[in-house]
C-alpha cells in the first residue's frame, strides 16, 4: 500500500509533466466551452488538483533533473543545440559565461514585462477599469527599472565601477519603495470600494501564465545570481521577487472578479485586503533592505 501511494505521489517525471500540460489544456477547454457541472470540467478540476499537488511535492527534484538535462549532455537534442551554439561567438559566450546569461535574462524580463504591461493597460481601457490601468502603469515602471539595470550592466562592462552599481541598486530600491506606496493606495481604494469588475477568463488565463513565468524566473534568478557579486544583478533578482508577489495579487483580484459569485462580496473583500497587505509588506521590506544595503556598501 505504501509503495503504491509513493508511486502515485512521486510519479515518473515525464508522467508528471504530461499531467501538468493535460490539466492546463483541460482547464482552458472547460473554462471556454463547458459549465462548472459538466463532466469535462469536473475531470479538469480533479486532474489539475492532482497535478498541482504532486508538482509541488516533487518541484525540487524535478528542477534538479531539468537542470541536469538542459546543462548536461545526456539528451541528443541538447548536444545538437549546444554544438550549433558553439559555432557563433555570441551563443558560445551564452553557454560559457554565467554573467552573460544573467544579462540576457534581464533583457528577456524587460521584453516580457513590457508585453504584460501593455496587455494590462489595454485591458484596463477595454473594461474601463482604473485598477487594471494602474497595474499596467505599475509594470511599465517595472520595465523602466529593468531598462535602467540593463543599461547599468552594459556600462559596467565598459567602466567597472562598483560604486556606480551600488547607486543604481539604491535607485532601484527607492523607485520600488515609491511604486509600492502608490500601489498600496490603489489597493486600499479597491478594497474600500470592493470593486469587482467582470474580466474575461482569457485575461485571467494570461495573468496566470505570466504569474507562473515570473515565479519560475524569480526562483531561477535567486539560484543563478547567488554566486555573482554584481549589485545590478542582485537588483534584478530583488525586482523579480517583488514582481512575482505583486503578480500573485493581481491574479487573485482577477480570478475573484471573474469566478466569484456576487453574494460572496465579503469574502472577496477579506481576501483582497489580506493579500494586498501581505504584498505591500513584502515589497516594502525588499525595497527598504535594498536601500539600506546599498547605502552601507556605498559608504565602504
Amino acid at each position: 500500500m505504501k509503495e503504491k501511494l509513493r508511486k502515485i505521489l512521486h510519479p515518473p517525471y515525464p508522467f508528471l509533466i504530461g499531467a501538468d500540460v493535460l490539466a492546463l489544456v483541460l482547464l482552458i477547454v472547460a473554462f471556454s466551452h463547458f459549465s462548472e457541472e459538466h463532466p469535462v470540467s469536473l475531470a479538469a478540476y480533479l486532474l489539475s488538483s492532482y497535478a498541482l499537488t504532486v508538482t509541488c511535492m516533487n518541484i525540487a527534484p524535478l528542477c534538479r533533473r531539468i537542470k541536469e538535462l538542459v546543462t548536461g549532455d545526456e539528451l541528443a537534442i541538447v548536444r545538437g543545440i549546444k554544438s550549433l551554439m558553439r559555432r557563433t561567438p555570441l551563443t558560445r559566450r551564452y553557454l560559457e559565461s554565467r554573467e552573460f546569461r544573467a544579462e540576457v535574462s534581464i533583457y528577456a524580463g524587460l521584453a516580457v514585462n513590457l508585453m504584460y504591461s501593455l496587455m494590462k493597460g489595454l485591458s484596463g481601457v477595454w473594461y474601463r477599469s482604473a485598477w487594471l490601468i494602474s497595474v499596467g502603469v505599475y509594470y511599465l515602471i517595472f520595465a523602466v527599472i529593468r531598462f535602467m539595470l540593463a543599461y547599468s550592466v552594459r556600462r559596467s562592462r565598459r567602466v567597472p565601477d562598483k560604486q556606480s552599481q551600488w547607486k543604481a541598486y539604491r535607485t532601484c530600491g527607492v523607485m520600488m519603495f515609491l511604486m509600492n506606496g502608490a500601489m498600496a493606495g490603489m489597493a486600499v481604494q479597491m478594497v474600500v470600494k470592493n470593486a469587482a469588475e467582470q474580466y474575461s477568463q482569457t485575461l485571467v488565463i494570461l495573468s496566470a501564465a505570466y504569474t507562473f513565468y515570473i515565479f519560475i524566473s524569480a526562483v531561477v534568478k535567486v539560484i543563478q545570481f547567488r554566486k555573482l557579486s554584481s549589485p545590478v544583478l542582485s537588483a534584478s533578482k530583488d525586482l523579480t521577487l517583488a514582481g512575482a508577489v505583486m503578480s500573485m495579487y493581481t491574479l487573485q483580484t482577477a480570478m475573484l472578479a471573474a469566478f466569484d459569485e456576487e453574494e460572496r462580496a465579503g469574502y472577496r473583500l477579506r481576501m483582497n485586503a489580506i493579500t494586498g497587505a501581505a504584498v505591500t509588506v513584502i515589497v516594502l521590506t525588499i525595497s527598504v533592505t535594498m536601500i539600506i544595503n546599498s547605502s552601507r556598501r556605498s559608504a565602504e
